[in-house]
């Protein structure tokens, strides 16, 4: 049997992740839904699916909490539990856990298997990754990555990727991603790793700082700071207010040897 209950309900914010004008919220479930009115919840379990809009979320178990007596007029948190997937054009969220929180549109994402997928993107981690509605932002935490369909793989111990709106096709796209702690760029002809970062996706050009390498097989070039253009495949090395070199960039060229060039022939 399946149980179907609808909550009326405002989604704060802006149209990044959901609708700007009010909408219902329908949850559906497969096995049951409760009402606990001293916790001042509803449970629902199983096959959970609820809609408002664009947003589909799906899982094993919703706990909506409100705040009042009315009870379905002012939920406040959305807890989601068991193979979550959140599809909020263009993202698809997967992930163990999410909490949601209705007054202010933000999310966080928890557990096994964290990704987030548009068309061009997959985004990775292991701790955590939460959405921030206002701000048209997502952050990924732990080991987290970002895999780009046409420039390569970006690591980094946190990323936040910023989204706009296409004015062409009205779809929302990375604007620009932005790395802190073990970052690393990787495309198919070279890997650059830094301190930080800053990716300016249309532009297509990166910046690192910090301790920056460039590695091009055993080749590498070491700076402060690394400008990389992926359209023109030119970069920058410099060693601005590096101590230890005294402002001096370095680089490391292994020859090539007769053996090597016979086995690429």
């Amino acid at each position: 049997m399946k149980i179907i209950f609808i909550l009326v309900l405002v989604f704060c914010g802006g149209a990044a992740l959901a609708d700007i004008s009010p909408l219902p919220v329908e949850i559906t479930a497969a096995k049951s839904l409760e009402w606990n009115r001293k916790a001042k919840t509803y449970t629902a379990r199983e096959k959970v699916i609820a809609t408002q809009g664009s947003i589909r979320l799906q899982s094993d178990i919703l706990i909506a909490r409100y705040n009042d007596d009315n009870g379905m007029t002012d939920i406040s948190i959305l807890e989601v539990e068991g193979h979550v997937v959140i599809k909020s054009p263009p993202y698809t969220a997967t992930g163990d856990k999410a909490v949601y929180d209705v007054k202010t549109g933000n999310a966080v994402m928890t557990g096994k298997g964290l990704k987030i997928m548009t068309d061009t993107d997959i985004m990775t981690a292991e701790d955590k990754i939460e959405f921030f509605r206002s701000e048209n932002r997502l952050t990924a935490t732990g080991n987290a990555t970002v895999t780009r369909s046409a420039d390569g793989v970006i690591g980094a111990d946190a990323l936040s990727a910023w989204f706009v709106k296409d004015a062409a096709t009205g779809k929302m796209t990375v604007s620009s991603i932005t790395a802190n702690g073990h970052v690393v760029i990787k495309t198919a002809k070279e890997t650059a790793t830094g301190d930080s970062g800053v990716y300016d996706v249309p532009a297509q050009k990166a910046v690192l700082t910090g301790k920056v390498k460039i590695f091009q097989g055993e080749n590498w070039l070491e700076g402060t700071r690394a400008d990389v253009d992926m359209t023109t495949g030119i970069s920058r090395l410099s060693g601005e207010g590096n101590l230890e070199t005294e402002g001096r960039v370095k680089g490391v060229f292994y020859p090539t040897s007769q053996k090597t060039k016979e086995q690429k022939q």
